[in-house]
């Protein structure tokens, strides 16, 4: 499905500032000239600069027209690529996120930035509701029994339908349906190695996943890349030629948390690796369709030809964080990973799977996410412009192409938890940067989640942050 026109011109703008065409300072065409150029409406025009407005990128000045402010390619360098240790390694996670902070945030002047998650208003609140009333009209009462353990088979055949927009082949048969992607993670860890067995992961990556790793009392090898492109593939082959590699665990669009996104030779050379040494790769894309630019990006999955790609995902992060609708296409693993399934929970929540199926058939995701996706890359550049104002010069920042978060390295004195203290008494939060890692890595880092409807108190909350580490 294509993208607004409005949305569409503004990318072009967008490209075309970012490129130096109309540098900071210049003035973008008229509204006549675009409106013959393009042969659209003024009022499509209008929407579009808006949106660039919207941005911080041009601002309308009168009688003059619309003027270049900045670009949305930030000036500030990437982090640093950590050391990496390649020694399996049993994970505590439990230990770090005992010295993380959980205050109270019903305090009216508390803004968080801890959780990568959609702020409620971003959700479609009424296409949802409506989607429920739909699914509860079954007069058959079968939205109240239980489902196959694999899910509901139409809203399989939808999520494989699908599968052509990351340029995929899955059918329905291969989608078993799962309580969000963690829970596809772990059945597939499960279907791959065993107690003891060793899993290799990049380096940072989400806390959930090591969380998830430890409760299967699986060991761990961290293994970092470059902060734009991502994992080394040749380091990854020789970490699984020295040592018996169980499963490596990548995220290959927009990592959380430091938003790097695998390109499609990498994700090609993953998928080959995979089937060449027999290695399963569990794949989590859970961000794919927040995507900034026009097209979504592949999947390693996207390249593979015989099963040895798992890919897991979910409607989480995208529509309803509480439906808890993930799902996984575990290739040759599939008949275990539907049997973990069924003695795990039996089968997920029938009614839900129902809703998302009426989501999805008519045409209501999309269209929510053509609107959400230019809201949440205005929101990230927001908070970027915020925090390359407000924080200190020095700092190095991530540039994610999608997603929902940005990482941050602070200068080396600072020490995150210490740094998430003193904000809390300030009424802000954020997620420390050792909770993405099991080696200690990243003490001086941490992740803002650009989750929040931007406003006055959301710029003043990273104003006071960034007054805390600018006295540390």
């Amino acid at each position: 499905m294509k993208d607004f026109q409005y949305i569409a011109l503004a990318d072009k703008f967008e490209l075309s500032i970012n490129n130096g065409t109309y540098p900071v300072g210049a003035k973008l065409p008229s509204l006549r000239s675009i409106r013959q150029q393009f042969k659209i409406s003024v009022g499509t025009i209008l929407k579009a600069f808006t949106l660039l407005e919207d941005k911080g990128l041009v601002a309308g000045k009168e009688r003059s027209g619309f003027v270049v402010l900045r670009t949305s390619v930030s000036s500030v360098s990437l982090p640093k690529q950590a050391e990496n240790n390649t020694l399996a390694q049993k994970i505590a996670i439990g230990k770090v996120l005992q010295e993380v902070s959980f205050p109270d945030s019903e305090n009216k002047s508390y803004v968080s930035f801890f959780n990568a998650v959609l702020h409620p208003d971003l959700l479609p609140f009424n296409a949802l509701r409506r989607s429920l009333q739909q699914a509860s009209r079954d007069l058959t009462g079968q939205h109240l029994q239980y489902e196959s353990a694999a899910g509901n088979s139409q809203l399989r055949t939808e999520i494989a339908r699908r599968s052509f927009l990351w340029q995929g082949n899955i059918t329905a048969d291969d989608v078993i349906i799962t309580n969000g992607t963690l829970e596809a993670v772990s059945l597939c860890l499960r279907a791959a190695a065993k107690t003891g067995d060793t899993v290799l992961v990049q380096s940072p990556i989400y806390h959930g996943i090591l969380q998830t790793i430890e409760s299967l009392d699986l060991k761990v090898i961290e293994f970092s890349g470059c902060p734009l492109t991502g994992i080394n593939i040749q380091e990854l082959a020789e970490i699984c030629s020295r040592q018996k590699i169980s499963a490596c665990l990548l995220i290959s669009n927009f990592n959380n948390p430091n938003g790097i996104t695998l390109n499609n030779e990498k994700k090609s050379a993953i998928a080959a690796f995979a089937e060449r040494m027999q290695v399963p790769v569990i794949e989590d894309d859970i961000y794919g369709d927040l995507h900034f630019q026009t097209q979504r990006p592949t999947t390693i999955k996207s390249y593979d030809n015989n099963g040895w790609v798992m890919l897991c995902s979910s409607f989480s992060k995208s529509a309803a964080p509480g439906y808890r609708i993930g799902w996984c296409a575990a290739g040759r693993f599939s008949e275990q990973v539907a049997r973990l399934k069924a003695v795990t929970n039996v089968a997920t929540a029938s009614i839900i799977q129902s809703s998302l199926l009426q989501l999805l058939k008519t045409g209501a995701y999309d269209r929510h996410l053509r609107k959400l996706r230019p809201e949440l890359h205005r929101l990230m550049l927001l908070t970027i412009q915020a925090i390359e104002k407000y924080f200190p010069s020095d700092i190095r920042m991530s540039r994610p192409e999608g997603g929902l978060v940005v990482w941050i390295e602070l200068p080396a004195h600072i020490d995150a938890f210490e740094l998430q203290k003193k904000a809390i008494d300030q009424f802000v939060n954020f997620a420390p940067g050792p909770l993405f890692s099991n080696n200690g890595n990243y003490r001086n880092y941490i992740r803002i989640s650009c989750n929040n409807v931007w406003n006055d108190k959301v710029e003043k909350a990273l104003k006071r942050l960034g007054d805390i580490i600018k006295s540390m």
